[in-house]
């Protein structure tokens, strides 16, 4: 078995899905191409016939695949005959810093917990908390309450058998001033962290040197690329800045954007990382386009590193 296997983050229901009733139209004139991405027989087709065997599940695909699929397991056997496996699951610990939100938060995280383990994931990647703007900055006390409500998530989803990994955002209130607190106030018996190469590199870290720093801390990565490493206050802390920024595009295929990719498969190689990589294509406008690109670059550029 490979030291990394890679996975795809579920982003294909983010665009929204044109009807094609006439394609003579469509080949002619409309050079859309979501017409294909309606459905979840063809979405994991497309990931297994591309080498990406496993699924991490995003909350919002819970109102898709529960109507769909009547269950979590129903879904699961329907990804593994199509060769696909689903390693976890995303969650928000929103209001995780505030201590009247304290069971609020704990039982939201339980739950998140319970419903992997129902798609028989063994991973649970975390915002710890809501967006910077709005709750931002925190006070240490907050940062605080965010790794006691961590550590709790942590210790129940570690006796279920679940790594929680905490994820940041780079417009998380939990942002470059107290990230690295927060990590070293929780358990790392319970806690462990998801690199999201892309987002803790917006936020002002550099990627190959938190590596380093937190390598034993690290459960799975988000892997994609960004040319807008380090930007201003002013623009990470904006109300929903990766929604309603200026048109740029924040997030690109690992190997289209400025992050030293090759040096943190040097890094994975030097400490020996095993585990799941989930690619994610945030923003993209052609899901399917830029997954095979991807696996160009992982075959041709980063697996020969180190695999």
């Amino acid at each position: 078995m490979p030291n990394i296997q890679y996975a795809n983050m579920s982003h294909w229901k983010s665009i929204p899905f044109k009807q094609i009733d006439n394609f003579r139209d469509f080949y002619y004139e409309d050079k859309t191409n979501s017409a294909y991405y309606s459905d979840w027989d063809n979405i994991l087709k497309y990931q297994s016939a591309l080498g990406f065997n496993g699924i991490e599940i995003a909350p919002w695909d819970m109102a898709d695949i529960l109507p769909l699929f009547g269950s979590p397991e129903n879904f699961t056997a329907f990804a593994k005959d199509r060769g696909v496996e689903v390693i976890g699951m995303f969650h928000g610990a929103h209001a995780s810093h505030d201590v009247s939100h304290f069971d609020e938060a704990v039982q939201s995280g339980r739950e998140a917990v319970d419903t992997i383990v129902r798609f028989g994931g063994t991973y649970m990647n975390t915002c710890p908390t809501q967006n910077y703007f709005g709750c931002g900055p925190l006070s240490r006390e907050e940062v605080q309450q965010c790794a006691k409500v961590m550590n709790e998530i942590g210790r129940y989803a570690t006796d279920k058998g679940v790594k929680i990994g905490l994820h940041n955002e780079f417009f998380c209130a939990i942002n470059l001033p107290n990230h690295r607190e927060l990590i070293e106030s929780t358990d790392p018996k319970l806690v462990h962290y998801c690199i999201d190469t892309a987002q803790i590199s917006i936020m002002g870290e550099d990627l190959l040197t938190f590596y380093n720093d937190y390598h034993d801390r690290i459960s799975t990565f988000h892997l994609k690329d960004t040319a807008s490493s380090a930007l201003p206050d002013s623009v990470r802390y904006s109300q929903d800045p990766e929604i309603t920024d200026d048109g740029t595009r924040w997030f690109w295929e690992p190997g289209k954007g400025t992050l030293d990719l090759k040096g943190l498969y040097r890094a994975l190689k030097e400490h020996g990382f095993k585990g799941w990589m989930s690619i994610e294509y945030d923003g993209s406008p052609d899901l399917l386009a830029s997954m095979a690109m991807t696996r160009y670059y992982l075959d041709n550029e980063l697996r020969p590193i180190y695999d």
